[in-house]
Parts: structure tokens; C-alpha cells; sequence
């Protein structure tokens, strides 16, 4: 993997870093609204305690410390609370500056305000904490003040791209002044960081201030960040291959040291680049099915009306099968709203997928828009209808035409079963279970008209019906 070292050399770990390890997968075909949460990121931290040891506090009690950048958080302890209220609490800076003082101006009350939050944020440097008693108290103070900084951490990420993973989202909350990546991928990646608004604020291949910022931040020095909450994605790089799985690591850092470490291992899904290895149920899609009955001698205009598609939103689903009668299958449907379309067979149910011929016509039946056995043009469409990206189209009406293909035996029953998609996701499935015809059942419904009344009597003269024999029909109907 190719890597920024800058970062990398400009931080140092504990002498025995605490190192916490999780484990997850990435939601296939993630959104930034299913971001996985990594944590929180601090910078270095110190804990600094100044105490009177119970005596008379008579006088200002002081402790310097040097901060390597993080927040600070107040903590005293009082034997009464009285003591607390004459109390003066102050933090200087190196140069003497009042930074924060609960009896100073409104400024560093606020500040002060932070401190005893925990969320006053300093930069690296030496402080002074000063507690003085206030003259109006005559009473003994036994008094401790604890100023504690947090633990530095880095948050480590190992996953992966895939066709099915495109990017990946990583919340993440901040404390600290400067904010560090080192990234090591086995190709280049995009890498884009954004705040709690969704506001970009450094992006590998964004515009030319964008890729400043991201120079900041994989740099030794890093970005100038402030505290709160941000997300990293990683996705592939423009123009890239999506069928090449590409391995990243990232790690993010905050100043100099940490002393804990938060490692990620995040699985992604395998590339699929069919039609369905692209689309995903969500978890309260409903199914609605149907049944109708494939008739022998279907034309465009007696196709079975399968339903209406939304990208998006619904799916339509077919179940089916052709038989030695039952050579050729018709479905309309219309597609409501998309801009691309999505076929494929059902590998649980469909035996064989060599042994159908698919072709997708418009709302007249004539013109042909893609064919898995037609002209070279036909065919690509045809490739790309059952592709991840599916095939340009405009919303309207269509119809599914399946048959034997060329060279397979029409004897052979086959069953079939394939879906109808648009975009990445779906709420809705409408099954439609087609019944196939046999000569017998379509007698017994009625569906037999002059000519497939011929093929029948030809089939039954050739010894070639699938066991739906006219004999048989009759014997059904009379017993």
C-alpha cells in the first residue's frame, strides 16, 4: 500500500498504548445516513492536581503544567461548599494572560464556564492554575483542584471498495486543535472530510481550496479543525474500475502522542455486477403477488401485465416456465419513474439461464431495445440491462419477451424466475406466478384458439404433447 509518512513521523505512541479492537461489515450500497460511528478523537492529554493537604488555605495555592493541546476539565474538592463560593479560580497562559477566571470579565467567566465543562480547548503550551481564597472567607480551606486533560487517542480504519461497497462513511467525534490522516490504499482513492453539516471541509479531489485543505491534513502539522463532529468517506477515485476491490487503511490523529488507539476492521460486500447484486430490499419491504396464466399462443398484445416500477421504490418479480406447448412468454409493465433499467434471472430458481432468450421491446412490441441473441447492438443493450448500471432508459411502457433459445430443445420444460429493477434499492415486490400452459389446462381454460388448437393435434399425432394430451384433457373434464 502506498502511504503518507508525514503524519505518521510526526506522532508518537505511549510507551504501552491501551489498543481497542472492534469489528463490523458495511451496509451494501452504503449512504453517508448509515455512516459507521469510530469514535472520538482526542488530542494528547495531562492530568495536573495542585492541593493545600488539608492545611489552612490562606493563601493561593498554584500549579504550571504543560498542555500538548486538548480540552480541560475543572475539578475541586471542598470539605463545604461555602468554601467553593469564596474561591477564585484562574488559568494563566505562559505569558501571564488571563485565559480563564470565575470573578473576571464576561469573556473568561465563559471561559471558565468551559473549564468546569471539560470542554475548554487549549493549545499546546505551558498553563498555570491559581486557586485563591477570597478575604471575606475567615474560614479554613482544605482544597484540592484537579485539571485533567483528555487521554490522547487514534482511530484506525482497515476496509476495502467494492462494486457494492463504492464508498465508505465513518462518524467520528473531535477535541483537539489540529486534525491528522495518514492514508495507505492499494490504488488512489478519494478521500473527503465533512463536518457536522455536511459541509465539505477537505476533499483529496474536491477544488483547488478542497485539496489545500486536504494537503493540511495529511500533513505533519495538520489541519486547524475545531472541536465537534465530523465524517471521513473513502470512495473510489474518478474513472475508476469498480470491479477492482481496492484495500485502504486510513488513521486519523491529534497532536504528537496519543495513549489509546480504536482499530476498525469493517467488512465490505463481495462485487456482484449483476442487476440484482446491485439492488438491495430495505428492511420493511413488503411483497404483493399475483397469478395469472400464460397463454400458448401469446402475442405483444395478450403479454401479462405484470405491474408498474419506480426507481427506488418498487420491484416487479416473475415466476415461471415454458414447456413443450408454452415456447414464447409476454410481459408488459410500465415503468413509472427511472432513467435506468435493470433485468436478471433468479440463480435459486432458474436452472439454467443458457436456455431462455430474453428480449425487451417497447410499449408496440416491434421494436426491439435489447436482445440477449440479436444484432451486436441488441446484445450490448442487452449487457447492459443486466449490468449493476442497467440500460438507459426513459419511463414508459414495455414488454419482456422469453423464449427458448437458439439450439435448445423445446421439449425440455424450464423454469424461470427474474426481477425488473430500477436504482439501488426497492420497497415494494410484485410477485406475478404465470402459470405455464399445457395443452390440457389451456383446453380446460378455454385458451386455445385455431392455431394452437393445430399445434396441439400436431403434437398429439407426433407423440411429442408434454403429457397434456387431448385424451388427457378429456379425461380431466369427464372423468
Amino acid at each position: 500500500m502506498s502511504s503518507n509518512t508525514l503524519v505518521s513521523s510526526s506522532v508518537s505512541a505511549a510507551a504501552v498504548p491501551a489498543t481497542y479492537s472492534f469489528s463490523t461489515t458495511h451496509t451494501k450500497n452504503e449512504t453517508a445516513d448509515e455512516a459507521i460511528s469510530i469514535g472520538s478523537l482526542y488530542q494528547d492529554s495531562v492530568i495536573i492536581s495542585v492541593s493545600d493537604q488539608g492545611a489552612a488555605a490562606t493563601a493561593s495555592l498554584s500549579k504550571s503544567f504543560v498542555s500538548q493541546g486538548g480540552c480541560v476539565d475543572l475539578e475541586e474538592s471542598f470539605e463545604s461548599y461555602v468554601g467553593q463560593l469564596y474561591t477564585r479560580f484562574q488559568l494563566f497562559d505562559s505569558q501571564g494572560i488571563v485565559i480563564a477566571d470565575n470573578e473576571g470579565s464576561a469573556e473568561e467567566q465563559a471561559a471558565y464556564s468551559e473549564w468546569k465543562a471539560g470542554t475548554l480547548l487549549l493549545d499546546v503550551g505551558t498553563y498555570t492554575i491559581v486557586a485563591t481564597p477570597n478575604t471575606e472567607y475567615t474560614g479554613d480551606l482544605s482544597l484540592t483542584v484537579d485539571a485533567i486533560e483528555q487521554q490522547g487517542t487514534t482511530l484506525q480504519v482497515s476496509s476495502s471498495l467494492t462494486g457494492n461497497n463504492q464508498a465508505g462513511y465513518y462518524n467520528f467525534s473531535f477535541s483537539g486543535t489540529n486534525m491528522k490522516l495518514d492514508l495507505a490504499a492499494d490504488e488512489k482513492v478519494r478521500v473527503v472530510l465533512y463536518d457536522s453539516d455536511g459541509k465539505v471541509v477537505a476533499d483529496s479531489d474536491g477544488n483547488s481550496y478542497q485539496k489545500s485543505k486536504y494537503a493540511e491534513l495529511v500533513s505533519g502539522v495538520g489541519l486547524e479543525a475545531e472541536s465537534g463532529d465530523y465524517m471521513v468517506a473513502v470512495s473510489y477515485s474518478d474513472n475508476a474500475n469498480i470491479e477492482n476491490e481496492v484495500d485502504y487503511t486510513f488513521k486519523l490523529y491529534s497532536g504528537n502522542t496519543y495513549s489509546v488507539i480504536y482499530k476498525y476492521d469493517v467488512e465490505s460486500n463481495p462485487y456482484d455486477g449483476s442487476a440484482a447484486g446491485s439492488v438491495e430490499a430495505t428492511d420493511d419491504a413488503l411483497l404483493y403477488g399475483t397469478t395469472d396464466y400464460n397463454k400458448i399462443d401469446a402475442t405483444a398484445a395478450s403479454a401479462i401485465n405484470i405491474g408498474w416500477m419506480k426507481a427506488n421504490e418498487s420491484m416487479l418479480d416473475v415466476y415461471s416456465m415454458l414447456t413443450n406447448a408454452d415456447h414464447t412468454d409476454y410481459y408488459s409493465f410500465t415503468f413509472q419513474e427511472g432513467d435506468h433499467l435493470k433485468f436478471d434471472f433468479d440463480d435459486g430458481t432458474t436452472r439454467d439461464e443458457s436456455l431462455f432468450r430474453v428480449q425487451l421491446f417497447d410499449s408496440s412490441g416491434i421494436l426491439v431495445i435489447a436482445d440477449s441473441e440479436g444484432t451486436e447492438a441488441q446484445r450490448a443493450a442487452y449487457e447492459e440491462l443486466i449490468s449493476a448500471s442497467g440500460l438507459e432508459a426513459d419511463p414508459g411502457k414495455f414488454v419482456i419477451k422469453i423464449s427458448y433459445a437458439d439450439g435448445v430443445t423445446k421439449r425440455e420444460d424450464a423454469v424461470y424466475e427474474f426481477g425488473l429493477y430500477s436504482g439501488t434499492i426497492f420497497s415494494v415486490q410484485y410477485k406475478t406466478t404465470a402459470t405455464a400452459q399445457t395443452y390440457a389446462n389451456a383446453l380446460l381454460n378455454g385458451n386455445l384458439t385455431s392455431d394452437s388448437t393445430g399445434l396441439m393435434l400436431a403434437s398429439i399425432l407426433a407423440g411429442g404433447d408434454d403429457g397434456g394430451t387431448l385424451w388427457d384433457a378429456l379425461k380431466s373434464m369427464y372423468g
